[in-house]
């Protein structure tokens, strides 16, 4: 899977991903530091990656996406990892997909 980590992502979660084979990459390779949300978003889809962020408020509502993980701080890296596997499992496509990986631990 190819995601977008949002810049608040704990480096355990993001290399606990790469670990597994998906091609991560963070915002702040792709943006500049401190973009605002709608820009994270559409940055994801233009590069067809799905975000994966902490950011419940800003993300949990948004529309017209690639897809959306939104996990807790506080889930082990090996949570998100396989929480991760189980959505992906889940759908057969994850466009317009929000969904709360701790929902899945």
């Amino acid at each position: 899977m190819r995601f977008l980590a949002d810049e608040n992502l704990k480096p355990a979660h993001i290399s606990a991903l790469d670990a597994a084979g998906h091609d991560i990459k963070r915002v702040r390779d792709v943006l500049s530091k401190g973009v605002s949300d709608p820009e994270v978003l559409e940055a994801a889809n233009d590069t067809r990656r799905v975000v994966i962020t902490y950011d419940r408020k800003d993300f949990a509502t948004v529309t017209d996406h690639v897809g959306v993980f939104i996990a807790d701080e506080t889930m082990a890296p090996r949570d998100v990892r396989r929480t991760v596997e189980l959505v992906n499992r889940a759908y057969p496509s994850l466009e317009n997909v929000v969904e709360f990986l701790a929902d899945w631990t």
